[in-house]
């Protein structure tokens, strides 16, 4: 799973094929403890309605996903994360699945070990010198009590994509984020895909090749409480 992440400054460096165009990308704030109701930067792909041009942008999204059929955006359960497992038949994801494809980019992400006698030791988990590019989808949800055009409403949810935990993450946890290779960028963003199932195979085999090159080291059980939010957090304990 993935239940908190980190954006540093650094990410843009890091991600030059996914974050160097992005106009204002280097004014997204950075956060050290990211966790699930915070507004997180999604990317995905957008049609100029105007030329017709398809272009990558950014914008922020509420990590808990809230599916277009909900009756208020407040509804529980909201999923932040997804499995890709059953991603493409879940009712709740499947249309996003087919339709809003999205990457979360993150310097890494903490996951917590369970020890023997049931104890918690929080890890952080990178790519050493890089970023990590986290498959999402992404969904809108209109709220019926305001007019069409009215800028609040329409809100925009998203949740990460997980799988079982393979290479050095797998000490950690049984599951981890669904990460990008950056040569499957445009096939993720974009509608080349023939099927559910050729989305499914891109996300295994892509993360497949970045699981292996990732690294993590114990810290701080500060990370545990979502206030504390500095760059010691990542520092090894």
């Amino acid at each position: 799973m993935c239940g908190r992440f980190v954006i540093a400054r650094a990410v843009s460096g890091a991600l030059p094929q996914l974050l160097a165009d992005l106009p204002n990308w280097a004014e997204v704030p950075e956060s050290y403890n990211v966790a699930p109701t915070a507004s997180v930067p999604l990317i995905h792909n957008e049609t100029d309605v105007a030329t017709g041009e398809i272009r990558r942008v950014f914008d922020f999204a509420h990590w808990g996903f809230v599916a277009a059929w909900k009756k208020s955006f407040t509804e529980r359960p909201q999923p932040f994360n997804a499995r890709v497992e059953t991603i493409a038949t879940n009712g709740m994801f499947r249309s996003a699945f087919q339709r809003h494809r999205g990457i979360i980019p993150a310097m890494g992400y903490y996951e917590w070990r369970v020890l023997a006698d049931g104890s918690k030791v929080p890890y952080f988990i990178t790519a050493p010198e890089r970023g990590l590019a986290m498959a999402a989808i992404f969904e809108d949800w209109a709220d019926p009590l305001l007019a069409a055009g009215d800028p609040h409403q329409v809100r925009r949810s998203t949740t990460i994509i997980t799988r079982d935990a393979i290479g050095p993450a797998a000490a950690v946890h049984d599951r981890m984020p669904v990460f990008l290779a950056p040569d499957d960028y445009d096939a993720w963003l974009g509608g080349g895909l023939s099927s559910a199932g050729e989305a499914v195979q891109l996300l295994l085999e892509s993360s497949s090749r970045i699981a292996p090159t990732l690294d993590l080291w114990p810290v701080n059980a500060r990370v545990g409480n979502v206030r504390n939010n500095d760059a010691s957090l990542i520092i090894p304990a």
